[in-house]
């Protein structure tokens, strides 16, 4: 299709777009509908790569890694992309493709689509390789004046603060000072080009350097010889940093106090200007059962009027005077402040008669507690409960009242975890505590069992006897976490072999002549299609039976082809994998899965899926891992007669673990040997059910994607008991491993 408009005065048309569009998404919108004008194109759909949440597809992948525009003018239900096939299926029959690619970093896509064949020429393709060049260009443009313009509004966001910062290279040269550096050193902003860091305060290379680290240091001033000051860093670029200068004078003095006295029942604390705490000491929490550290006083205070009247009549001088804390949550504190003006802001002294609060400290416990999403449980001083909060009700499945009076002994769901607590309840008689029991809970259901992290603290009465204990615990979600953490290893790399050049040349081959064979099945599809449609005339049962068998065997061998595509593509290296976080939680969810799991039930046959809880997400190609499935579920269920499959996916170390079990007829020791080669197929002379024959290479295809992922596969089988095939993939992405031998691996201990 020739172009409605000549190419220069395309690519100015383009290059005018990049100047007025107001973002990425919005120059490629533009830029895609000025193209499908000029290509006189059906419809055009544009995709922002550069957007937060943005994902790639494997087709994006696949072309933004050639960096070309991709053209199909005989758009089919075989075509080479799923999105293709779709677009086919909307009556699509041209597509153009346009990956918008920018100093090697994939940008966008731009999708031009056709109802007509032979849309696009192979003069268009040089044609829209330029255009997304222009448009890929003034992306990037776009993109890093977004940027700049970001880090500028940071800066002056930054500068606009009180706090004194500069802009310095790694050698302490002073770049640019906001308002407070240039008051904290006493000179103009004029003076400050050509000056030095080291000019203003004592810092020797040393500091320097550390500072040049991101590290903080502590210095002084020759202006403020009695003045300690921190500084701190952030890099910006290879030479320059961004540097955040705070008096911490009267806050170390503050600590300094601290190692004189205990504190008793008095609070001391540091507030800036403004009366906000920026320091209380060590006993804030247990006097006042909340932090303060950030809020203002005069928020806290009620009636703060009053308090800041006496304030400014106290001349400078220190004022002390009742006053009533609002803490939140209806919990009210009686206190005395009393409060001395300082060169930052305030020093502050709280005495506190918390006995007035206890009845509301109590309230407010119950109150966290039942908001807290943690299990917490009252106990007594014998062991029994005396209630739970909303939380565990959810998790175990009772209500408080139903378990008050039962010993806490009953919902520990083995007799590990019950001798677990009850050396726990030994031990509190010695401590105040013990922390980290890992416990297993049994829920209302008894086959419920909650994995959980068990933290119990020792109550004791105002006459300082045993008073009952409180239990929290966490479900251990968060133990798979601290397990991936502790389990991390090195991997060492391996190089995968280069393929010999004889199993190259017979990949290929089969690869160009599966290939050449999809065209004239399509043609044999179509055809009889429209035969079984009557387009050339009326045909009679038995010909519409004939017709059937043809267009069931055409898919069969369809099906076969791309299966032998699929090892070839897997064998040459060709298939790319999309790598995304994979949840095998998510399986037993997938359409192909469920349909298989009906076909199993079908059969008579029960199918089950568990997976352990400590089994995290793994990177992965979420739609090989569901082939890898498929396959093996399929084997499973051609072999099965009774009994049915079970799927169990548990952590081994490194790996995640997957095994598919039948209760089927088994595989013969010499059977096993040969099970992943390509074509082998096992005798089902055992099957009293003869279901039609496979292609051989679902097992083949199996090992394959495994071995692309890193990880391996194998079997296990006793005649007349079922088999059992099991798959690893590694917890975290590694490159791929040398390819697997064609005997299955014995099965071992992995990881």
């Amino acid at each position: 299709m020739p172009l409605s408009v000549p190419i220069d005065r395309l690519m100015t048309e383009v290059l005018g777009l990049g100047r007025e569009a107001g973002s990425v998404s919005d120059l490629l919108s533009k830029s895609g509908q000025r193209i499908k004008s000029a290509f006189m194109a059906d419809e055009v759909t544009s995709k922002d790569l550069t957007a937060r949440g943005a994902s790639r597809t494997q087709t994006d992948e696949a072309l933004l890694s050639g960096g070309k525009p991709y053209l199909d003018n005989r758009l089919s239900d075989y075509s080479a992309f799923p999105e293709l096939i779709s677009s086919y299926k909307a009556g699509f029959r041209s597509c153009a493709v346009l990956p918008v690619v920018a100093e090697g970093k994939g940008l966008g896509m731009i999708t031009l689509l056709s109802r007509s064949e032979d849309a696009f020429d192979q003069n268009a393709s040089g044609a829209l390789a330029v255009i997304s060049g222009i448009i890929g260009s003034a992306a990037y443009v776009k993109l890093e004046r977004e940027r700049s313009l970001s880090m500028a509004r940071y800066f002056d966001a930054a500068f606009n603060s009180i706090l004194p910062q500069a802009l310095m290279d790694t050698s302490g040269g002073l770049m640019k000072a906001n308002k407070g550096f240039l008051n904290l050193v006493d000179k103009p902003a004029k003076d400050m080009p050509g000056r030095n860091m080291k000019e203003f305060f004592l810092i020797d290379g040393g500091e320097l350097a550390k500072l040049c680290l991101g590290k903080p240091i502590e210095v002084r001033s020759g202006l403020y010889p009695d003045r300690t000051f921190l500084m701190t860093s952030s890099r910006i670029s290879e030479r320059l940093m961004h540097v955040l200068i705070q008096d911490e004078t009267e806050e170390i003095r503050l600590r300094e106090k601290e190692l004189l006295f205990e504190y008793g029942e008095e609070i001391y604390a540091l507030l800036d200007g403004g009366m906000r705490f920026v320091w209380s000491s060590a006993n804030t929490d247990r006097i006042l059962k909340t932090a303060i550290e950030g809020l203002r006083l005069t928020d806290l205070v009620v009636d703060s009027g009053e308090l800041i009247r006496k304030l400014e009549e106290s001349d400078g001088k220190a004022l002390s005077v009742p006053a009533r804390l609002n803490l939140g949550n209806d919990l009210f504190a009686e206190v005395r402040l009393t409060l001395l003006k300082n060169d930052l802001g305030f020093s502050c002294i709280i005495m506190n008669d918390y006995g007035k609060r206890i009845g509301a400290a109590q309230k407010f416990a119950d109150d966290f507690a039942q908001l807290s999403t943690d299990l917490v449980i009252k106990i007594d001083s014998l062991g029994y409960i005396s209630g739970i909060n909303k939380a565990a009700e959810r998790l175990l499945g009772y209500r408080s009242q139903e378990l008050e009076k039962v010993p806490i002994s009953t919902l520990c769901a083995d007799a590990e975890s019950l001798a677990r607590i009850t050396e726990a309840f030994a031990l509190l008689k010695k401590n105040s505590s013990v922390t980290g029991m890992f416990l297993n809970i049994a829920g209302r259901s008894r086959t419920d069992v909650i994995p959980v992290n068990m933290n119990l603290l020792g109550l004791a009465d105002e006459s300082g006897r045993q008073a009952g204990y409180l239990s929290i615990g966490q479900e251990l979600l968060t133990k798979r976490e601290y397990e991936e953490s502790m389990d991390r290893l090195a991997d060492a790399e391996r190089h995968e072999e280069k393929l010999k050049a004889e199993s190259d040349l017979k990949t290929q081959f089969i690869y160009n002549i599966s290939h050449d064979l999809k065209t004239p099945l399509t043609s044999i599809k179509g055809y009889s299609k429209l035969m079984m449609e009557g387009q050339f005339g009326a045909i009679t049962d038995e010909q519409k039976g004939a017709l059937d068998t043809v267009l069931g065997e055409v898919d069969r061998l369809m099906a076969l082809i791309l299966q032998i595509l699929d090892v070839a593509k897997l064998a040459s290296g060709k298939i790319k994998l999309d790598i995304q976080q994979v949840d095998f939680k998510d399986v037993g969810e997938n359409p192909s899965v469920r349909a298989l799991a009906e076909r199993a039930k079908g059969q008579g046959l029960y199918f089950s899926i568990n997976i352990d809880y400590n089994v995290p997400a793994v990177p992965a190609d979420p739609n090989r891992i569901i082939q890898v499935f498929v396959n093996l579920i399929d084997n499973a269920l051609k072999f099965t007669e009774k009994g049915g499959i079970k799927i169990s996916v548990t952590r081994k170390g490194r790996y995640a673990r997957v095994e598919v079990a039948d209760t089927g007829v088994g595989i013969r020791e010499e059977d096993r040997a040969k099970l992943f080669r390509k074509f082998y197929q096992v005798s089902r002379k055992d099957l009293t059910m003869q279901p039609k024959a496979g292609t051989g290479l679902g097992l083949s295809i199996v090992k394959e994607i495994v071995n692309l992922h890193g990880g391996k596969v194998g079997v296990k089988s006793e005649m007349g008991k079922g088999s059992t095939f099991w798959f690893t993939i590694p917890l975290e992405k590694k490159k791929r491993k040398q390819a697997q031998p064609a005997e299955p691996q014995q099965e071992k201990p992995e990881g």
